[in-house]
């Protein structure tokens, strides 16, 4: 009897999972005025998902369901999952030296010291990249990150860019090398199939066939929202551990260089204090900001200091607030969106 009430309890627990508490549901009214205004800003997609239930899904200007889109830097965030995989089996730790693995950065003073954490939050002290590895038909976007020059001392500024993570990809492809995975296979058995996810065949790759992993991936809104889920129950799919919670400790923290961004996660906990103001994320990427500016800046004054964002360039969101067991994704084709005035329409009170 036992047995089979414990049965019971394992079997409706996902139920439960999907019983968003009435106090905090977004009222119709807030997802109206929010939808009302990614539309305006060339808005594609958006769904609202509460407590594992859709509240909200629509599409315009030519979304659709079944449309994949190219959800730019996005791709980072599903990176970054590739590596709390690989580091929940050993494969990695997230403090270890780069140089481990990238032997030719052994003779290098600085660069030997770059961690792969460094790398996931953007202050490794690299150059960019961004001409060289984005250049038209690029031969070998890996050679040409493992060759970056620093340029700051690791972990004293923040500067967002491409060579980071395709330097993640990198560093991936040679610890499966033994095992005859591509990372962009790796991600896709460990992380997103068990999901649900099956991304576009047409993943961005370079002549060399090394996947993109600052900005390759294309996926349609709800695979992004069964990802942005994964984020929310920290790894689990229904009861099912897929990366072990333990894994995400300290992924969701802001660094000395930059407090509004973690483990490729844009953060709003900045808003608790007292002189933060909303700014344009995509506005400011690259501006050289301090990390003072940063930390004097959110995401959103009215959202939640628990939410955190996957931002792609061109509007492409997902939104996650674990105390509101919410997520939402907007798909757009432009930069005229914000979102701050986004998050301030669906966070609205009275």
């Amino acid at each position: 009897m036992r047995r089979l009430a414990a049965l019971l309890l394992l079997l409706a627990a996902p139920l439960r999972a999907m019983e968003p508490a009435s106090a905090l549901r977004v009222p119709d009214a807030n997802i109206s005025s929010a939808e009302s205004y990614s539309r305006k800003c060339g808005g594609l997609a958006l769904i609202v998902m509460q407590g594992g239930r859709t509240l909200k899904e629509s599409y315009a200007h030519g979304g659709a369901a079944d449309r994949p889109i190219h959800v730019m830097s996005l791709t980072k965030n599903l990176a970054a999952l590739a590596v709390l995989s690989a580091s929940s089996e050993g494969l990695l730790r997230l403090d270890e030296p780069v140089s481990k693995t990238i032997t030719e950065w052994r003779s290098q003073p600085g660069k030997r010291d770059i961690t792969i954490r460094q790398l996931l939050t953007q202050t490794s002290g690299l150059a960019t990249g961004y001409e060289t590895i984005y250049a038209s038909n690029v031969r070998n976007k890996n050679k040409i990150a493992v060759a970056l020059p620093l340029v700051a001392q690791p972990g004293s500024c923040f500067r967002y860019a491409p060579g980071n993570y395709e330097l993640i990809e990198e560093v991936l492809r040679r610890k499966l090398a033994s095992r005859h995975v591509d990372p962009l296979d790796y991600l896709t058995a460990r992380v997103l199939s068990p999901m649900g996810v099956r991304p576009s065949s047409n993943w961005r790759r370079d002549r060399a066939g090394n996947p993109f992993f600052s900005a390759g991936a294309r996926l349609t809104a709800r695979d992004v929202a069964k990802v942005g889920e994964f984020v929310r129950n920290r790894g689990r799919v229904w009861l099912l551990p897929v990366v072990p919670p333990g894994a995400f400790a300290g992924v969701f923290d802001g660094t000395p260089a930059n407090p509004m961004y973690g483990v490729s996660f844009w953060l709003n906990s900045t808003v608790a204090r007292a002189d933060a103001r909303p700014i344009s994320i995509e506005g400011t990427i690259g501006a050289g900001r301090s990390a003072e500016e940063w930390g004097r800046s959110c995401a959103s004054s009215a959202a939640p200091p628990d939410l955190i964002a996957m931002v792609g360039s061109g509007g492409e969101r997902c939104y996650i607030v674990p105390s509101r067991k919410l997520v939402v994704v907007r798909f757009g084709d432009g930069s005229a969106f914000s979102d701050a005035e986004f998050l301030r329409r669906l966070f609205a009170r009275g």
